[in-house]
Parts: C-alpha cells; structure tokens; sequence
C-alpha cells in the first residue's frame, strides 16, 4: 500500500474522528473551563503513561515483525502468541501497582469522590487499552488498514457520545469515568469487528510463549516507554511550572493550545503509524533516503498550509472549538505553530530508529528534547512571561531537528 492511499484511508479516519474531537472538546471547554482542561492533562497524561507501561511498549515491534513475518504462518503466530502474553500480564501487573499507589494516584489526579469504584473501572481500563492496542498493532503490521479505520472511527465517535453525556451530567467527575470507560468500550468495539473479518486466527493468541520473540520485542519497549514517559514528564513539569506562575487559566490555555495542536497534526501522525515503521523496516540505503525525501515532500506542504490556516482562524478556532475564556492562547500559538511544522519532520527521522530498532539512540534523542525542552521553558518564561513557554517549544525542535540530521548526515546529505 502506497504513501498516498494510505493517506487516504487514514484522512478518512482521521476527519471522522476528528468532527468526534471537535464536538468534545467544545463541550469540556464550555463546562469545565481552563480548570477542567488543566485536571483532564493530568488525567490523560496518567493514562497514557499507564497504557504505554501496560502493553510494554512492543506496539511498534509488533507491527514491524508481523509484516515481516506477514507470509510465514509459523513465525506470524508465534509473534502474536508472545506479544498477546506480554501486552496482558505486563497489564496485570500495572493494575496491581495502581491499587497498592492508589492513594498517591488520587492526590494527584486530584481524585475526590468514590475512589474504590473508579479505580476499580481505572483497572479495567488498563487492561482493555493493553489488548486494543495489541490487536492494533497486528492489524496494522498485516496491512488490515480498513479494519483499523472502522475501528478508529467507531471507537472515537463513541468516546465522544461517552465524555460529552457524563460532562453534562456530572462535570469533571464524568470527564474522569469517561476518560477510563472509553478504553473499555474501544475494547469491545475492537472484539466485534474481529468478529465479523477474522483478520488472523484467535487461537493464535495462545500459543506457547517464545523467548526469542521477547527479546526481539523488547528491543522497541524501552523506545516506546521512553518516549511517552519523556513527554509526560516535561510537559507536566512545565504545566505545573505555569500554574505555579501564572495559575489555573495559563496553565488550562496552554493545555488547550497541546489540544488544538494535537488535532490538525492527527491527519499526518495516523499515516505515520499505518505506513512509515512497516515501510522503513524493509529499506535501507539509498531506497531509504529515498522515502524520507518523498515523505518530506508530501508532509512539508501540508503542515505549513495548515498552521497558517490554524494562525489565520486562530480566533474563529477558539470560539468555535473552545470559549472566550482561552483567549491566553493567542499569547503562545504562533509559535508554537512553528514548533509543529518542525516536529513532523522530526518524527519522519525519528521513525527510522523505530523501525531499525535503534534503541540506544532513540532513548538518547528522547531525554535530549525532554532535557532541552525543560530547560528553556523555566528559561524563557522567566524571561519573557507566558509566551516564552511556546518559544521554548519552537527553538527546542530547531535543536531536536538539526541533531538528528547530524546523526543522519550520511544517509540523508553524504553520497
């Protein structure tokens, strides 16, 4: 499948469930405030780190090796045994770590209703969102980019009716159920749809566990973990930083800005999962440059057509998707816009340590942006008030970016 027409099929996921966003964030923001969005980072930023933890962070090597292995049934099974073991009990174990923190997890969720409950739903959360994404993962390293869009798109719409009923209903205690409850509905979501397309054999999931398949996908974990992780971090730090600072309204804006930021950039990162990590692992040399280039050919004209729509709207975009109460964005957005439109080519190249398994310096680039990031933020904002967090965030990626074509200078610029 070609760069373009996976684009297709993931711009079609993508709008779907970007109309789902819009509508969601529009209703978080109306009723919950800069506030609710600043409790809802800490949340989702919890989550994530939790997910990328509990699936052991092998989706990518799951991708990778069932395209490898795509025409070879004995190999094929045998990574999707390893990888359904690893994703489910490393998700046991996680779950267990929550209830015996559940104490420190509720302070700083800011958790203050019925704790045994919602952990109880958070648990099962952690559990459905580690078997999602490992069935993902196998419909996307088998080339499945139709069943992955179904999924996709239903899953988002759904979450959507789901966060949007239990805010009206019940304010950020709904936005709190909802954020755990919609792993479980994607879950359920996913089990019909193999249901109906049977993309690989569910007795696959059972066979016996191999020791050289962990170790080939353990070599992606510790990439996977250690990129969520670093961001998590920096951003809560920073995020913290601001509310300290300025309070709850920059800091709410400045999540917000992270939201919207997120929404336009989804057309190209879901591309990014359906075509770069199954492409670059089967090139290499001069056929690799080549598909770098030709991505950067496509990618670098939208993301620049793009964030000076996004920079042109930026007020239309606030009423519209958010409320007159985040007008701080305006402060931080142009350049933040500009970070993005280096970030993209940045994820270009850093996909091909991904796919070639290049752990050492994956993890290297990953605390060097987190560190710098960091760094410049306290920095800047201490220089230049609220708007020197987003500048900290453009020159962090000039840095991030010039590093890795250094790194890359022989495949990329060295004949």
């Amino acid at each position: 499948m070609n760069f373009i027409k996976t684009s297709f099929l993931s711009g079609l996921s993508t709008a779907i469930s970007l109309i789902a966003r819009l509508i969601s964030t529009k209703i978080v923001a109306v009723y919950l405030g800069t506030n609710g969005m600043f409790l809802m980072g800490q949340l989702k930023d919890f989550l994530r780190l939790g997910n990328t933890i509990s699936s052991f962070g092998i989706e990518n090597g799951i991708i990778k090796y069932t395209s490898e292995f795509e025409k070879q049934e004995i190999e094929l099974k045998g990574i999707v045994g390893t990888s359904f073991k690893i994703n489910f009990f490393s998700a046991l174990i996680v779950s267990g770590l929550i209830l015996v923190f559940k104490e420190k997890v509720s302070d700083f969720l800011q958790i203050n209703f019925n704790q045994n409950f919602y952990f109880l739903i958070l648990i099962c959360s952690v559990i459905s969102a580690s078997i999602h994404t490992c069935f993902l993962s196998i419909y996307n390293g088998l080339k499945k980019i139709e069943l992955y869009v179904l999924i996709n798109i239903f899953s988002n719409i759904l979450s959507a009716i789901v966060i949007i009923l239990l805010v009206l209903e019940m304010e950020i205690i709904g936005a709190f159920y909802a954020l755990a409850l919609n792993q479980i509905l994607s879950l359920l979501i996913n089990v019909m749809f193999y249901i109906y397309y049977r993309p690989f054999k569910i007795k696959w999931i059972l066979e016996s566990f191999i020791t050289e398949n962990l170790k080939k996908l353990s070599k992606f974990s510790v990439m996977a973990i250690a990129g969520p992780t670093c961001l998590i971090i920096s951003t809560f730090i920073i995020r913290d930083h601001i509310y300290n600072e300025f309070g709850s309204d920059y800091a709410g804006s400045w999540e917000a800005m992270w939201r919207i930021s997120a929404i336009y950039l989804l057309f190209l990162i879901t591309t990014f999962k359906f075509y770069l990590i199954p492409t670059f692992s089967k090139v290499n040399d001069e056929k690799l440059k080549q598909e770098v280039f030709k991505i950067w050919k496509v990618t670098i004209p939208i993301i620049i057509i793009i964030t000076i729509g996004v920079y042109l709207t930026k007020n239309i975009i606030i009423d519209i998707l958010l409320s007159k109460e985040f007008v701080l964005i305006n402060a931080i957005i142009f350049f933040h816009l500009l970070g993005d439109v280096i970030k993209i080519n940045c994820w270009v190249l850093g996909n091909i340590m991904i796919s070639k398994a290049d752990t050492k310096s994956f993890v290297f680039f990953q605390i060097e942006w987190s560190a710098i990031f960091i760094i410049l933020s306290y920095l800047f904002i201490d220089m230049y008030g609220f708007v020197g967090v987003s500048i900290s965030y453009f020159i962090t990626y000039i840095i991030h970016f010039t590093l890795l074509n250094l790194y890359y200078r022989k495949l990329l610029w060295l004949k």
